[in-house]
């Protein structure tokens, strides 16, 4: 409403000024003004102030400079992704507030295969408690892995080719100097067909991208082994067998 001191003057009478997302200032020349104002009351009356941002104040870019050194006179800390033992210890104790004691083993689950951001965590063990009081069942790995499929898929870590041609090599005990030389054995052959199939299945790589890095071959090649791959395991149940095997090596990176 255009009442600028009237703002700067509610917010020099407080005690503690906490204001999160800072970089958000960024290029907002008449934002910065009334802020300026408004931490240099505070600071000099020896009041807290706690600000956060996304990068560390040498970082920022388009924030005035006399803000930035007033940033700078501060503690900086940065917050870190938790570590593995700080997750467990995270999950133990979101558990307990939403008054659920989870085991040793379901915790490590959640810790190996959610994303160590801690809303994501608390999401996910609300719906695993919220679950187990409907269902009238226990907290157990088992429910866990019910229930959080949608969590746990999208932090699986992304399956690569070369994730790929390497569980391929190890299952079909080939050495990878063999597999990716010119040999056109039976063996080599149908390895390096697999290979191309399940890149296409679990990867977002484009054909061309699977052929070169499955034995330099072209698109076309490509098209032609996953077709032939297909065809093979609805005929043969042995070598579906085989390929489901190795499929499940790979989505159990």
């Amino acid at each position: 409403n255009g009442e600028i001191p009237d703002f700067i003057h509610f917010y020099q009478m407080i005690d503690v000024l906490i204001i999160d997302d800072i970089q958000e200032l960024t290029g907002k020349t008449g934002t910065q003004n009334a802020f300026f104002n408004i931490f240099n009351h505070l600071q000099l009356a020896g009041k807290q102030l706690v600000l956060t941002s996304d990068k560390p104040p040498v970082e920022l870019k388009d924030i005035e400079q006399r803000l930035l050194t007033r940033f700078k006179w501060g503690l900086s800390a940065q917050i870190a992704t938790p570590d593995y033992e700080t997750k467990l210890k995270i999950i133990h104790a979101k558990a307990r507030h939403l008054g659920a004691e989870i085991s040793d083993e379901v915790a490590a689950y959640l810790a190996d295969n959610i994303s160590a951001n801690v809303r994501e965590i608390e999401g996910a063990l609300s719906s695993l408690v919220a679950n187990a009081s409907f269902l009238g069942r226990k907290i157990t790995t088992t429910l866990a892995k019910e229930i959080l499929k949608v969590y746990v898929k999208l932090y699986q870590k992304e399956i690569t080719i070369d994730h790929i041609i390497d569980v391929v090599c190890k299952h079909q005990n080939l050495d990878f100097a063999r597999f990716n030389s010119s040999e056109r054995t039976r063996e080599i052959a149908q390895a390096r067909q697999i290979a191309m199939y399940l890149a296409k299945q679990h990867t977002k790589a484009p054909l061309t991208t699977i052929g070169s890095a499955i034995g330099g071959r072209n698109h076309a090649t490509v098209l032609h082994s996953c077709k032939a791959v297909a065809n093979l395991m609805e005929t043969d149940k042995n070598f579906r067998l085989q390929v489901e095997e190795i499929e499940k090596k790979v989505l159990a990176h």
